[in-house]
């Protein structure tokens, strides 16, 4: 009863602790001696949720522990509670994507979708929704993004969830910010602003101030960004968040070097390095260390500009982020022109194209494995569901049918031997069964694995191949999404939509492409790809 009791206050805890303390943090033996305490009770429902809980108190305390959320999908798979699994996938793809790897999260919040739909938990599904729509907006696969982003917006708009109406709108913006359509980006981004204003969501509303001063920012109204950005920043000084406040001072950065005001950029940027660096950010700290060094080579500090430029451009690597990692080599060919270093001013170009054009190329292949994974990930998932059912079914045949043989039993002494031995063997035969599906589940999960292991390491090895190949047509980073289109069936008409230009502009792409490849029609320039 003791220990009933404890169990029970360990899970009241991890449930509370999130609530009352989001800035505790725990230390590795607490984290394990919780897990241990967990791990040795009766697997329930009960237990996987304490065991998400404890796993999201590892990720917040930045600890890595990837047993705990094991241990849930484990559990979870033996007793068949789907939200349990769902959670358990959607919250490994959260981590996944904090470490910045992007593919692992989109495929773990596909895994988790593929069991939130065979719930009646709305909400979960709103946030694995966001949760793919952010990941596949990281990868730079906009139409993804836009799919998943729109389908938590009517779903959240059905429930009349505000939270989760202003993370898809949100999601929404930052997607236009991303293809450059910024007054589209503006009518999201303001109309979150409103929900924040309404339901005095403050966090949120830095957020989106932060969100339409950028906007502005690349429209080039600067004036107008400041003020929202700025507005942002004493807002955000105000209650004391780090590093919302650096992300502040890195956009005043970009800013004031638009304006080519690079002293003052300088300085905003100087104010951003320190509160990155304690976060953790490399993202941010590589983009700011690399425009610092741009600012250096205006203001004729050369030598510090270099090592600002060469220190982010070695954190952007350190993280795999292709835009950063362009935007050093870019950096690099301005610095060695100025100083009159041109081998190594084209060697830097080469490598800024190479990082440009690869972005292009991950895009396609990955949204061809990533379908590819989707699509065997949930046949798979639909097969171990299948045999789950018979295997309840079985089991609970062969209760029906032993109570019906005591009934025979008690109705004639004389016939007891001979139901005896029929029992037997119809259990015998049962369980047999049993066994026979559970070998089947298990070896279905061994497939699942070896798919997904397969499938990482096949992609490694498609980029190399696509890379080589487009150096071989010299095709343009349009040209390359318009033949993507063109292999997907779509017409002119359907292409201009989905590339946000028009019909006359997809056109002569089609006849650079044509020529490019030297083929008179779509059929042919298909067939040639694929060929090569």
């Amino acid at each position: 009863m003791i220990e009933q009791k404890k169990y029970l206050y360990i899970l009241i805890f991890l449930i509370i602790a999130p609530i009352t303390s989001h800035s505790q943090k725990f230390s590795n033996n607490q984290i394990d001696s919780l897990f241990n305490e967990i791990k040795v009770k009766p697997n329930t429902t009960t237990k996987v949720d304490g065991l998400i809980s404890l796993y999201k108190k590892a990720n917040r305390s930045k600890i890595k522990n990837e047993a705990i959320i094991d241990e849930a999908i484990a559990i979870s798979e033996k007793i068949f509670y789907l939200k349990g699994l769902g959670e358990s996938y959607d919250r490994r793809g959260l981590a996944a994507r904090y470490a910045n790897d992007y593919e692992q999260a989109v495929n773990d919040h596909k895994r988790a979708l593929s069991y939130f739909v065979k719930t009646t938990d709305t909400l979960l599904k709103i946030k694995c929704l966001n949760n793919l729509g952010v990941s596949f907006r990281k990868l730079n696969l906009e139409k993804e993004a836009f799919d998943y982003y729109f389908q938590a917006l009517a779903l959240s708009e059905k429930i009349n969830h505000d939270k989760s109406i202003s993370i898809a709108l949100n999601g929404i913006g930052n997607v236009f910010l991303d293809i450059k359509e910024y007054d589209k980006a503006l009518y999201y981004f303001k109309k979150v602003y409103t929900l924040d204003v309404k339901s005095k969501n403050i966090e949120g509303q830095q957020y989106s101030l932060s969100n339409i001063g950028e906007s502005y920012l690349y429209k080039k109204s600067y004036d107008t960004a400041y003020f929202y950005i700025n507005k942002a920043l004493e807002s955000t000084k105000e209650f004391n968040n780090k590093e919302s406040e650096a992300i502040r001072y890195n956009l005043l950065g970009l800013l004031f070097q638009k304006k080519e005001d690079y002293k003052q950029s300088t300085e905003y940027y100087k104010e951003a390095i320190p509160m990155f660096t304690q976060t953790n950010n490399i993202r941010y700290l590589s983009n700011t260390l690399i425009n610092l060094g741009r600012n250096e080579l205006h203001l004729g500090h050369f030598d510090i500009a270099k090592d600002n430029i060469t220190n982010g451009l070695k954190n952007a690597k350190i993280i795999k982020s292709k835009e950063n990692i362009a935007l050093g080599y870019h950096a690099l060919v301005d610095y060695y022109t100025i100083t009159k270093d041109y081998k190594n001013a084209l060697e830097a170009h080469q490598m800024a194209m190479v990082f440009k054009d690869s972005i292009v190329n991950e895009k396609i292949q990955k949204s061809i494995v990533s379908t590819q994974i989707a699509y065997e990930t949930e046949k798979k998932d639909t097969e171990i569901q299948q045999l789950a059912i018979e295997k309840s079914e079985i089991q609970e045949d062969a209760k029906t049918n032993y109570n019906r043989l005591l009934i025979s039993i008690i109705g004639g002494s004389s016939a007891m031997i001979a139901v005896l031995i029929m029992f037997y063997l119809y259990r015998k035969n049962s369980d047999l069964k049993i066994e026979f599906k559970n070998n089947q589940l298990q070896k279905f999960m061994n497939q699942i694995k070896e798919l997904e292991n397969k499938a990482n390491s096949k992609d490694e090895i498609n980029q190399e191949n696509f890379i080589a190949h487009l150096n071989e047509f010299n095709l343009t980073k349009r040209e390359i999404e318009v033949c993507s289109l063109i292999a997907e069936g779509l017409n002119n008409n359907e292409i201009a939509k989905a590339m946000f230009v028009s019909k006359n502009t997809i056109k002569t792409h089609i006849k650079n492409i044509y020529s490019k490849l030297d083929v008179n029609n779509r059929i042919q320039a298909i067939q040639k790809l694929n060929v090569a």
